[in-house]
């Protein structure tokens, strides 16, 4: 008969890593699933944290993504964020060796001269049991509990476990990048039609107090690609985008091929005009590269029907001003 504990008997190993599997297999919302086995596993030790960190290998850092914190334990994630990954350098090892990292004794087991000691010592850890997240035989994270009271010292657990929740944060990552791909334009990385849509009806119900638009157009995108090709097309579509960026981040949307639209919400004018004039001078005396801009500001009786309208028709009037002149310089050089 198992022992009882806290007035309850004691949960297996067995009966814990099905319930664990189950919540992991079954449970249809990953971020759900996570927290909830997080859970698990951190009553399982009764520890006082259990958690996930998540490597960024491009960026050599990793982030404290899922955690769970038993009751009265102040919660460590916000402040886990962006941590290098030098600091871990002897868990690594341990991963790569072992498949685990243990520390029974922080006092004991980590010199007090290393980065992780000072990290742990200031998160009130007096021992930690984690275990690698492996992808195509890469480390991209780790699962880990502080504090043990129980099972101190047994991975089997952690170890058995591992696989199925690096196979539920590839999932995620996957939905992620589907729900991404849904909203942002890939060649630019500016927001798409789709998500302009959403947002023009969002302003269409909430009038917000101003609203600028500014309609972007790429002028001789066609010849450009005829007479060198696709790839300096994009490079000018690309070159478009990063100016959007640099002047209204977070605004810009690319809503047809040479296509642009910003949407600046509770500007005042002349910030909106600054804007829109150091855009435009971004692509002056470019010979083979320009742009036509029309913006339209207004406050009050904000109307977004009538504003895109009237800055499509400035930047098709810009445009036609914009081929006559070099038609006739064409002329004069002729």
């Amino acid at each position: 008969m198992a022992e009882m504990r806290n007035g309850r008997q004691e949960d297996s190993l067995e009966t814990i890593l099905i319930e664990s599997l189950h919540i992991l297999v079954y449970e249809k919302d990953i971020n759900t699933a996570l927290n909830c086995f997080l859970e698990t596993i951190g009553k399982y030790y009764k520890a006082d944290r259990a958690y996930i960190f998540e490597f960024d290998l491009r960026k050599r850092t990793m982030n404290n993504t899922f955690e769970w914190c038993a009751e009265k334990v102040r919660t460590e994630k916000d402040r886990l964020q962006n941590v290098q990954i030098h600091v871990i350098e002897s868990w690594i090892k341990k991963f790569h060796e072992k498949r685990e990292f243990y520390i029974a004794a922080l006092e004991d087991d980590v010199s007090q001269d290393r980065e992780d000691f000072e990290i742990l010592k200031k998160q009130g850890i007096k021992s930690l049991m984690a275990a690698p997240l492996l992808w195509d035989d890469d480390i991209v994270g780790f699962l880990g509990v502080d504090n043990p009271a129980e099972h101190n010292g047994d991975m089997l657990l952690l170890r058995s476990v591992v696989d199925f929740v690096t196979a539920d944060l590839e999932k995620r990552r996957l939905i992620e990048e589907l729900s991404r791909a849904c909203c942002i334009d890939m060649l630019t990385g500016l927001k798409n039609r789709n998500e302009y849509m959403r947002k023009y009806n969002e302003l269409k119900e909430r009038r917000p107090e101003t609203l600028g638009v500014i309609f972007i157009d790429i002028n001789g995108l066609k010849q450009l690609n005829d007479t060198y090709g696709h790839e300096r097309g994009d490079a000018m579509i690309r070159k478009t985008a990063e100016a959007i960026n640099r002047y209204a981040p977070g605004c810009g949307y690319r809503i047809g091929g040479d296509e642009f639209i910003i949407l600046l919400e509770n500007l005042e004018e002349k910030q909106f005009q600054a804007k829109a004039e150091g855009l435009s001078a971004e692509f002056q005396g470019d010979g083979e590269y320009s742009i036509s801009i029309g913006e339209v500001w207004q406050k009050e009786n904000v109307d977004i029907d009538r504003q895109v309208k009237e800055a499509d028709f400035c930047m098709y009037e810009a445009k036609k001003l914009h081929y006559r002149n070099r038609n006739y310089d064409r002329r004069k050089r002729g």
